[in-house]
């Protein structure tokens, strides 16, 4: 339980772009509870202490809740802009790609407008080489393609990421 509660401060908090001490201050606790909540270091936080660091994320008290719908709550909640778009567009992707991508965040906070028509465009664009590649690997072509897809996947390292129902990030290696 601990673990989750310090993954939803640390990601709200990093996704505010705000440093420990800064949202110590803003939540009115000392940075040393909270660098100990982040840690997960204290197995049950206070409520009253889960209350203030919720709202001082802008985020409802009920969010700091470990139950199974936090993560979707809590996304939801920090990343307005994707629920916007959803909201404006819901057919556009599925579920599943509405939930991943509420669960991003862009450079020191959610995700803006832009940058939520910047991923829309990019999974598009994504569909659209998938779609190709399907057609690609119904003709002759189907090995010569296969075997470049493999040498591009050896080429990335798969690093699975460490919060729930987000997909592997994959990263070039060093």
């Amino acid at each position: 339980m601990s673990a989750v509660i310090a993954e939803l401060i640390r990601t709200g908090r990093l996704r505010k772009g705000l440093n420990q001490s800064e949202l110590a201050e803003q939540a009115g606790v000392s940075r040393t509870t909270l660098h100990q909540i982040e840690r997960g270091a204290v197995q049950e936080p206070r409520a009253k202490t889960l209350c203030k660091l919720a709202s001082a994320l802008d985020l409802p008290p009920e969010a700091m809740s470990p139950g199974p719908d936090a993560w979707q709550a809590f996304n939801r909640d920090t990343n307005p802009a994707v629920q916007s778009a959803c909201d404006a567009d819901p057919g556009r992707l599925s579920p599943g790609e509405w939930r991943d991508l509420a669960g991003t965040f862009g450079v020191g906070g959610p995700l803006t407008s832009d940058g939520v028509r910047q991923r829309l465009d990019r999974a598009d664009d994504d569909r659209e080489a998938l779609r190709r590649l399907q057609v690609v690997l119904q003709t002759h072509l189907r090995e010569p393609a296969r075997q470049l897809i493999d040498a591009l996947y050896q080429s990335v390292q798969v690093i699975p990421e460490t919060t729930p129902s987000a997909k592997p990030q994959l990263h070039e290696p060093s």
